[in-house]
């Protein structure tokens, strides 16, 4: 969708800086009605830096700007690299949730589980230029280091307010990058864009980041970064059971290796801090 809405006129940058805008304009409201309780300003300040300007901030600005010229297929398998990025930030950082050895290897099967499983489409989408894969690595490991960092520095589970003050710094952020840039304050074919534009506000951002903090809060940030690998399976089951489109032994034997690599990770333990 974040390309659909790029090919249809809208700058990247303006079209990453309104989804986030919408998506706090939204929580707010969410966070009234759910009563959540407003956190204290320490966590609330760390929580505006490592999870507005960094995981979604940085992250997205890049991401949008790198996927102008980078396949859907390759985008996919560098994303999927988080969680490699975030064993090896947690590292040093969290040193009471360094991976097993198990584990460990979970992750990287699962890894090239991905890559299988999109490796039909690396081919296709437009051409892959180096600053484009550049761009697009630097988001996810904006994502990762931030990940880390958050759960280093903020041990409270996030609320809705916590969300709502990431997306409208990051909105600040991704639009200030905009002006610096020279966009053009236009979403192009709004016929095009404005669905995208929903959708990306609905289900990844207000649904997606809400499921993907709490998650961050209670397994760490490289068990969530694993949710990256579920993304290519659940769209082939999609596009087989809504539209019939045929699943290939390549397409399944990619997903048999993500399966059998989250085994090991949920079957592998933490080792133990040096």
């Amino acid at each position: 969708m974040i390309r659909a809405g790029i090919v249809a006129g809208a700058p990247p940058l303006v079209f990453a800086a309104v989804r986030y805008g919408l998506t706090a304009a939204f929580l707010v409201p969410l966070a009234f009605l759910s009563r959540a309780p407003f956190p204290e300003r320490a966590p609330l300040v760390r929580s505006a830096v490592y999870g507005g300007l960094l995981i979604i901030g940085l992250y997205g600005g890049l991401l949008y700007l790198g996927e102008q010229s980078t396949s859907g297929g390759f985008a996919a398998v560098l994303a999927a690299s988080a969680s490699f990025w975030s064993l090896l930030f947690g590292y040093a950082l969290l040193p009471q949730e360094r991976f097993g050895s198990s584990a460990i290897i979970g992750v990287a099967v699962g890894f090239v589980g991905v890559a299988v499983l999109v490796l039909p489409q690396l081919g296709s989408g437009p051409a892959t230029t180096l600053l484009g894969s550049m761009l697009v690595l630097a988001a996810v490991v904006s994502f990762s280091a931030g990940g880390v960092l958050l759960r280093r520095g903020i041990p409270v589970e996030p609320t809705l307010w916590t969300l709502s003050v990431q997306f409208a710094v990051a909105s600040a952020l991704v639009g200030s990058l905009a002006l610096a840039f020279g966009e053009p304050g236009t979403l192009g074919d709004s016929s095009r864009t404005l669905p995208a534009l929903a959708y990306l506000v609905a289900a990844p951002s207000i649904v997606g980041y809400v499921l993907y903090f709490r998650l961050h809060h209670r397994v760490g940030p490289a068990r969530a970064n694993l949710v990256v690998y579920v993304g290519p399976i659940v769209a082939v089951v999609v596009g087989a059971l809504a539209f019939g489109e045929s699943v290939t032994t390549v397409e399944v034997a990619g997903m048999a290796l993500i399966v059998i690599g989250l085994y090991l990770v949920q079957r592998g333990r933490f080792s133990s801090p040096k």
